[in-house]
């Protein structure tokens, strides 16, 4: 708002300048410019059209409601930087926007589950609206997130700050994707192990037949005797 009003005061300006100039310099010429001037729209009205008075019309009924919605900004209550506390007994108190968005954006983030969190708040002459934008875990329930997230936004703001939410909080939740599961399974290679070779042995190799014992026949019970 501010600034519209310094580009109207600057064009209000501008077109000022020239039209004080020339009255104080010529001020005989500048009054009969606007006689002349105004001679030609009243004798041009005679000759206008249906079409041309209706765009005239248009013309004033658009200039009209612009220089009220002006005056409307002017004279409008500003809105407050802060939020009154209702709950202060010991004076008349105001609690900054961002404050409500620093303390609700800390205890919301802190809630398990909760990657990130974004919030908007709004006051409102009955209190305040919030509204968050919450991203989460891919497998969190949801209607418990959703519970924790109003209980913990209704305490911050009604309990700890000792404001009134307007409403019941406005939640967007953003769950996380997924990891990706792979269609084929990755072929793991078994390493075998290194083959040693085995030299010859210290002691020497003797070659020759093996004999083989034949079996001994059991003895008889008299040679026993």
């Amino acid at each position: 708002m501010n600034l519209f009003n310094r580009i109207v005061v600057t064009l209000l300006l501008l077109s000022l300048i020239p039209i004080v100039a020339v009255s104080l310099i010529a001020p005989h010429e500048a009054i009969e410019l606007l006689r002349d001037t105004l001679d030609e729209i009243e004798g041009g009205d005679e000759s206008l059209s249906a079409g041309q008075l209706l765009i005239r019309g248009g013309l004033v009924v658009l200039i009209d409601a612009l220089l009220v919605f002006v005056l409307f900004l002017q004279v409008r209550r500003p809105s407050s930087p802060g939020v009154r506390v209702r709950q202060a007994e010991g004076g008349d108190a105001q609690i900054a926007v961002s404050s409500i968005v620093s303390r609700l954006e800390y205890h919301v983030d802190c809630l398990s589950g909760v990657l990130g969190v974004k919030l908007k708040v709004a006051a409102r002459r009955r209190g305040v609206e919030v509204a968050l934008d919450v991203e989460t875990v891919a497998d969190v329930y949801l209607p418990t997130m959703i519970e924790e997230i109003s209980a913990v936004t209704r305490r911050v703001v009604e309990e700890e700050m000792g404001l009134q939410l307007k409403g019941k909080p406005k939640i967007n939740l953003r769950t996380v994707a997924y990891p990706p599961v792979a269609d084929e399974v990755a072929s793991v290679e078994v390493e075998e192990p290194p083959f040693t070779e085995v030299g010859e042995p210290d002691f020497p190799i003797i070659e020759g037949e093996v004999v083989e014992d034949e079996p001994s026949e059991p003895e008889s019970a008299a040679d026993v005797a």
